[in-house]
């Protein structure tokens, strides 16, 4: 009785699959060598990626499908130092080629190296990742730039360079995740290049519309959102002759800051 059940089961499913894949218009070739350059396009723009993103990013529900274009040649599957996840996958050159051929820009892409990955962010950058493709899925945005496409702008202007820029259709959201907390000159920098690039002023436009700081601590959403809160006290830092930072002039937060801040507690 079991084996009817679970055979009747996969037949169900498998009539749903053909059903969606006849409804799409295309062939299950043409549907594979877009999911392939969908995924090889995200790893260029991001470095690299992990299963679970993949698998939010193209509906999938299954997470051997970077396994598979491992073996044919276009990833790199690289185990982690931390065990979570096991493994991340990168281009290979074979992969590298074909980001290129079909980019319309072009970005610097030393993770054909895997080993120059930095493990100790991989987890920071695979939460913006699936922060993305859920928004991408959700509809809630309509593309996104990741911290390499717009290399250069932010902060060397003293405006927040974040970990990925959504644009929403009508406005731009700056998205940064925070999993270890700032302190003393580091939380007031982080709040005034926030408070940067959310001004408008007579020379240019805001360069986003809002902000929203992700983090799995409730301890770090509590402290930033206090310390952005309208006429909390902040420093501007200077040098000192023997080179130290010093806490200089004070300043308060504006009262319209914390309206254009979002804080968002995920799952640790």
């Amino acid at each position: 009785m079991n084996n009817t059940n679970q055979k009747s089961g996969k037949q169900i499913q498998l009539a749903a699959a053909r059903a969606a894949l006849s409804a799409t218009g295309k062939s299950p070739r043409q549907i594979g060598n877009e999911s392939r350059l969908m995924v090889i396009d995200w790893i260029y723009r991001w470095g690299y990626t992990s299963s679970e993103v993949i698998q939010v990013l193209l509906g999938k529900t299954s997470g051997g499908y970077l396994k598979r274009l491992a073996k044919q040649g276009w990833l790199s599957s690289t185990k982690t130092k931390s065990g979570i996840p096991s493994v991340f996958f990168t281009l290979t050159e074979q992969g590298l080629e074909e980001a290129e051929r079909r980019a319309t820009s072009l970005y610097r892409y030393p993770e054909v190296d895997p080993y120059r990955v930095d493990q100790a962010k991989i987890r920071h950058y695979l939460i913006a990742q699936l922060l993305t493709a859920n928004a991408l899925k959700a509809g809630s945005i309509v593309s996104f730039e990741t911290e390499r496409m717009f290399c250069g702008e932010g902060d060397k202007a003293g405006i927040k360079r974040p970990d990925v820029v959504w644009n929403t259709g009508n406005y731009l959201v700056a998205v940064e995740i925070e999993l270890s907390a700032k302190w003393a000159r580091d939380l007031d920098d982080f709040v005034l290049s926030i408070g940067r690039a959310l001004q408008s002023t007579s020379e240019a436009p805001a360069r986003f519309g809002r902000f929203i700081i992700v983090s799995d601590s409730p301890a770090i959403i509590d402290r930033y959102r206090k310390a952005m809160k309208p006429g909390a006290t902040l420093h501007l830092w200077t040098k000192n002759k023997r080179g130290h930072w010093v806490a200089g002039k004070a300043i308060n937060v504006p009262d319209w800051l914390i309206q254009k801040v979002d804080f968002q507690l995920i799952e640790g």
